[in-house]
């Protein structure tokens, strides 16, 4: 029994596209196994991700339950890291897609370069189809890249090359963003330059569109009808942590997001400030024991695009919170928006939610689905979503 096996990699999106391809798939018939940031869901049973891509032996394990459940399809995001460190040599990849690739993870990598040539190996085991976003620089270089290699013949004729674009008509799936909104968009899909007509997505933002596009793309080299992908991608209503609007009965809007790179904090913000009627109000912080460059960045873009920003911990692991934020600062000092420190993400959240007024918009960006923080070699609990409708239930 073959597994056919879907992988998406590039640095934002992976999840949402994989939740996307997932219910398009599952529209069709097809039961699907899912290996990813939030969950690894095998059939019946349901795994914690320690690891986005895990081990050669954890996949080994993966695959044998699906072949026993008798589940014929996976997606799976793969990591840069799982990617450099051969996890998935052992697995058959038949598609695979490309989100994008921003600056992340250079703690390990150290270069874009390196990060670029370890996300590329995908393509490199790809067996019969793949598409890209030719948006994106690196992804252009991709596909570009990818083309040459075929033409060259050092990748299989017979496998299908293809790209997504919202700038680029001629792109094999083309995408035109109809209506944006915070209840979602409305995007209208061309193939082959042939128009599907208009898609409603329930989830809001370009970010949301590129995702669909992608999704979309997949399910369609992998031979599923129209109709399924169309009801696949209305049924979505949310991912974990993924613009995720939190519920709640005092009319607050706040929002929660795993946006913990430069590049998906400015999208996240720039979708935010679309749909916000008063004040754009930012909670975020950076990790610890990773990446310093992009921590004065992701002040800088935060300060540009909010209101006010409470600038607090996300996952500080071994540094000192203090230090830490002292490099986003540097970046935000660099704008005129009004901000304040405070280092205790419950108390960060808690005076966003106080100087709330109607119409501002919270945006807490980080941890996303996360359930916990990581603190001096402690894994702690605590999750944003609960936290924020706690004080939100507290308030007079």
């Amino acid at each position: 029994m073959t597994i056919e096996v879907f992988g998406i990699t590039g640095t934002n999106g992976k999840t949402t596209v994989s939740y996307m391809l997932k219910s398009i798939l599952e529209e069709a018939g097809r039961e699907c196994g899912l290996v990813g940031t939030i969950t690894h869901i095998i059939g019946k049973h349901q795994y914690d991700a320690l690891n986005t891509t895990p081990s050669k032996e954890v996949l080994k394990k993966y695959f044998q339950e699906l072949k026993e459940q008798g589940i014929e399809t996976c997606i799976m995001e793969v990591s840069s890291h799982g990617l450099d460190q051969g996890r998935i040599d052992n697995v058959d990849v038949h598609y695979s897609g490309f989100t994008n690739l921003t600056q992340d993870h250079l703690d390990y990598h150290i270069t874009m370069e390196n990060y670029f040539n370890a996300k590329a190996k995908l393509f490199h085991k790809t067996e019969k189809g793949m598409c890209i976003n030719i948006d994106d620089s690196y992804g252009k270089r991709l596909y570009d890249k990818i083309k040459a290699e075929q033409i060259m013949g050092s990748i299989k004729p017979e496998i299908r090359i293809q790209s997504f674009s919202f700038k680029d008509p001629e792109a094999d799936y083309f995408g035109r963003i109809a209506e944006n909104s915070i209840h979602g968009i409305l995007m209208e899909p061309f193939e082959a330059g042939e128009s599907w007509g208009e898609i409603q997505i329930d989830l809001p933002g370009k970010t949301t569109a590129y995702n669909g596009l992608l999704a979309l793309a997949m399910s369609r080299q992998a031979g599923v009808e129209r109709k399924f992908v169309i009801e696949g991608l209305k049924k979505i209503k949310g991912v974990p942590g993924r613009f995720q609007k939190v519920e709640n009965q005092q009319n607050i809007d706040a929002v929660i997001d795993f946006a913990h790179t430069p590049d998906a904090l400015e999208n996240l913000l720039r979708v935010a400030g679309e749909l916000k009627k008063g004040r754009l109000i930012c909670v975020f912080g950076c990790g610890g024991n990773r990446d310093k460059e992009k921590r004065s960045i992701m002040g800088r873009i935060a300060g540009k695009h909010s209101d006010f920003c409470i600038i607090t911990s996300d996952n500080p692991r071994f540094e000192e919170p203090e230090a830490i934020t002292e490099e986003i600062e540097k970046g935000m000092t660099e704008t005129n928006c009004e901000y304040i420190v405070e280092v205790d993400r419950r108390e960060a959240i808690k005076k966003a939610v106080e100087m709330c007024a109607e119409g501002d918009l919270i945006v807490i960006a980080g941890k996303g689905h996360e359930k916990y923080q990581l603190i001096s070699g402690k894994k702690l609990p605590f999750d944003d979503e609960s936290v924020v409708k706690e004080i939100i239930n507290m308030r007079e």
